[in-house]
């Protein structure tokens, strides 16, 4: 008779991965295509079953041990009303589904108290503290993602303008900028993406003397502080600044808030792994 089955699932607009535990012993982790639950579900869903049809082959098992399994699922958009919901019926089996930044927390900081603060592409801000999750932004570019390189990249970029406009002194900066965005940022703007404005970031950490630089820097450690202070974050409790973004940031951050900073301990798979041990 087969065990317990634990199961966690990572899942985004890049991909999914699946680790999968049986009897408390060493995940097989496997990997899927995209699974972006509110633009693409149907694809979200085949892509997850199809990683984890692989998993559960590497211990020679099939769906039909799924009964077995507890699942946790952490998905990106999964905290958009109803979204976690209605994924969670479209899959085959019973899964506790919550929202990425969930299972990040969970994998940061194991189960612990404290923030998390993810600066990549996209932002978003996560505490937890007396059994009370609180989470803030994680909106998308259009909305939202204050302090993410995609914000960061679009503001970088704009201030390039204006020294084009003759409102700043030249810089440096702002010509490489235009430069990367041909053959015109407006121009250019119109088909890019927010991985186009995140990757201007690296142009700006490029320059760090640059004024337009410090400018965009101060904007996003302002952004950073602000997530935290509205999320209720005390210096010198327990902080993950993770992200691509977060990570080059790390080194600049004052004192105040590298008190409590530490590296993270799990990733979001090992959080939604972590979490699926911890049903019943």
């Amino acid at each position: 008779m087969t065990g317990r089955i634990d199961i966690g699932i990572d899942g985004g607009g890049t991909g999914c991965r699946v680790a999968l535990s049986v009897d408390g012993g060493t995940p097989v982790e496997t990997r899927g295509g995209p699974a972006n639950i509110v633009s693409d579900p149907a694809g979200a869903e085949a892509a997850i079953r199809l990683a984890l049809t692989e998993a559960l082959s590497a211990h020679g098992l099939g769906l039909d041990a799924m009964p077995h399994a507890r699942v946790c699922a952490g998905l990106a958009g999964g905290r958009l009303p109803g979204a976690a919901d209605a994924f969670a019926t479209r899959l085959p089996f019973l899964a506790y589904v919550v929202d990425d930044s969930v299972t990040a927390l969970e994998g940061a900081l194991e189960g612990a108290d404290g923030t998390l603060a993810s600066l990549g592409t996209g932002s978003f801000f996560i505490r937890k503290a007396g059994g009370v999750t609180r989470h803030i932004g994680g909106w998308g570019f259009r909305l939202g993602d204050e302090g993410s390189a995609a914000w960061a990249g679009r503001m970088a970029l704009s201030l390039a303008l204006r020294v084009a406009d003759g409102r700043l002194p030249p810089d440096p900066l702002a010509e490489a900028l235009v430069t990367a965005c041909p053959p015109h940022p407006v121009l250019w703007t119109a088909t890019a993406t927010p991985g186009d404005f995140a990757q201007l970031v690296r142009i700006v950490m490029a320059h760090p003397q640059s004024p337009i630089a410090v400018r965009v820097r101060d904007a996003i450690l302002a952004a950073l502080e602000e997530g935290l202070a509205d999320l209720g974050h005390q210096p010198g409790a327990a902080l993950v600044v993770t992200g691509g973004l977060g990570e080059m940031l790390v080194p600049m951050l004052p004192h105040r808030l590298t008190s409590g900073l530490r590296p993270a301990i799990g990733r979001p798979l090992d959080g939604a792994l972590r979490l699926a041990r911890g049903l019943p």
